[in-house]
């Protein structure tokens, strides 16, 4: 026998392991058309954006194709096939190309889909015609969901929900804020600190940051807290709600939103006493509750002594009696006849008879440290029944903080150098010496105010450095999807100022500024 022949050496196994293209066809997908992702070679990224809406069961499913020099494609252990295989694109994945001979190489698979991807709850709103007013609600099939909770859904075929234009200055800008009223009391996207038939939706589109309101939220949350055990038993220590959202218009992307209250009587809001028309003069009840905010754009009733502009937002035009706005009008009168008198600061018979000082003071506190330019012009206060003092709060509306406002007011006061009391506008700007001015000459007043600063201040620093950090990282697609839709660098508001030049600019700039707040304040609450 002879020596057997040594066996042949096989086919040399290929290594190429290169993802050469991805996309997602449309017909499969339900897409409006096919979606080819771009390649970041640095990162090793396919990236797109899709900003119609998909109507099909499962959206986040989509079948990609691709095309590979390796021997196949995995997603967590399990080949995909071009073409065949339904991939969920709700988060970022990574796919791994393996080669004949083993060899591996990931590619990091990203779709900016806010209707799909996980970070905020989304919400369609179809109207039957457009919202084009501020008076007139249009009834709207609402899709509302959250990848966080089951709790607070809506879908049209819960019932149509009205929806109207909001805001003032805001209203007339491109991207708008709504008001929403649903059919029953809701909290919608697991909001739950009270049920309510009325939501707004904020735009922000003066705030290129979207956070200034958010912040301002956040540093209400810590001067006005129950827990502190601080305040009258009597105060209503109310925080909006927040909640971001990505909302769509029909089937189109319509930006990121702002979720919160409306600013209204009710348990979980402004929860002052029912008073409604059909109470009457009874003395039981007249004497609460009311809500009233000080109010350049829509007021219609004034103060005797100053002139300062003001709406009653409770009782409502629609249901009070006269004998009830007579009633808040004299105190209202009375308390500022006294804020004016030569005694005024008595601490018994002057301005804190009728003020109350702690919910003013943390309302002083927020506007500045803020340095909210519309601070005192839209002041919301409150009445409780039986109880004969203004309360203050809640903070609300402050997207011109933060040297968010081109208009300077007071030529001899410039916001990043003075007290907002000053260098804002007054209640309402043509008022010579308004009420906050007029409480600043209280040496007391300003030594309360000094003390709280220096017991809140570093809390309230710390806090907006949080939310700079960690709010933008949670909703990093949602805002480079709105600044798509509606660019960054471009303001067709005419009061409020252009942006940084980059959103991270924006935000070391209001990290810098509120450095600087806090700073200015340290010295000028120094003496007190």
């Amino acid at each position: 026998m002879g020596n057997k022949p040594p066996d042949e050496p096989g086919p040399e196994l290929s290594g190429t392991c290169e993802l050469l293209s991805f996309s997602l066809p449309a017909a499969p997908n339900g897409l409006d058309g096919a979606l080819s992702f771009d390649y970041d070679k640095a990162s090793s990224t396919f990236s797109a954006m899709y900003l119609k809406w998909i109507e099909k069961d499962s959206p986040e499913m989509l079948v990609p194709e691709f095309r590979t020099d390796g021997a196949r494609v995995l997603l967590g252990g399990n080949e995909v096939v071009s073409g065949e295989t339904a991939v969920s694109f709700a988060e970022d994945f990574i796919l791994t190309v393996e080669a004949e001979n083993g060899d591996t190489k990931d590619y990091v698979i990203s779709l900016n889909c806010p209707q799909i991807n996980t970070e905020l709850p989304v919400l369609r709103l179809e109207p039957e015609r457009e919202i084009a007013d501020k008076e007139n609600y249009v009834d709207t099939d609402v899709t509302l969901y959250s990848p966080f909770t089951d709790a607070g859904r809506w879908s049209p075929e819960d019932g149509a929900v009205e929806v109207r234009g909001r805001g003032n200055s805001t209203w007339i800008l491109p991207k708008k804020p709504y008001r929403l009223k649903f059919p029953e009391k809701v909290s919608p996207i697991g909001l739950d600190h009270t049920k309510a038939k009325s939501w707004v939706i904020l735009a922000h589109d003066m705030d290129k940051s979207l956070l200034r309101n958010h912040i301002a939220f956040e540093v209400s949350r810590i001067l006005f807290n129950p827990s502190e055990d601080r305040h009258d038993p009597s105060a209503v220590l109310f925080t909006p709600c927040s909640q971001f959202v990505n909302v769509y218009m029909n089937d189109d992307y319509h930006g990121l939103y702002q979720m919160s209250d409306h600013m209204e009587q009710r348990e979980g809001r402004i929860a002052v006493e029912e008073l409604t028309d059909k109470d009457g003069a009874d003395p039981e009840k007249i004497t609460g509750g009311y809500i009233i905010e000080t109010d350049i754009h829509e007021g219609n009733r004034y103060t005797a002594q100053k002139n300062i502009r003001m709406t009653y937002k409770y009782p409502d035009d629609e249901e009070y009696d006269p004998a009830q706005y007579e009633y808040i009008s004299g105190f209202i009168n009375e308390a500022e006849r006294v804020l004016y008198s030569t005694d005024f600061t008595d601490p018994s018979s002057g301005w804190r008879r009728y003020f109350d000082e702690r919910t003013l003071v943390d309302f002083v506190i927020a506007k500045e440290f803020c340095g909210d330019m519309d601070g005192y012009t839209a002041t919301y206060m409150y009445k409780r029944r039986g109880v004969d003092k203004l309360f203050f709060g809640p903070v609300w509306d402050v997207d011109k903080g933060w040297d968010n406002d081109r208009r300077v007011p007071h030529p001899q006061y410039q916001p990043l150098d003075n007290l907002m009391i000053y260098a804002g506008f007054c209640m309402p700007p043509d008022v010579n010496y308004d009420w906050f001015q007029r409480l600043w000459d209280d040496a007391t007043f300003r030594q309360s105010v000094a003390a709280r600063w220096a017991e809140v201040r570093d809390r309230l620093v710390s806090k907006v450095d949080e939310v700079l950090k960690v709010q933008p990282a949670a909703m990093r697609k949602a805002i480079e999807a709105n600044f798509t839709v509606w660019p960054f660098y471009y303001q067709a508001s005419e009061e409020a100022k252009m942006p940084a030049a980059t959103y991270e600019e924006e935000l070391e700039r209001i990290s810098g500024l509120t450095e600087r707040r806090a700073a200015l304040l340290d010295r000028l609450f120094a003496d007190f």
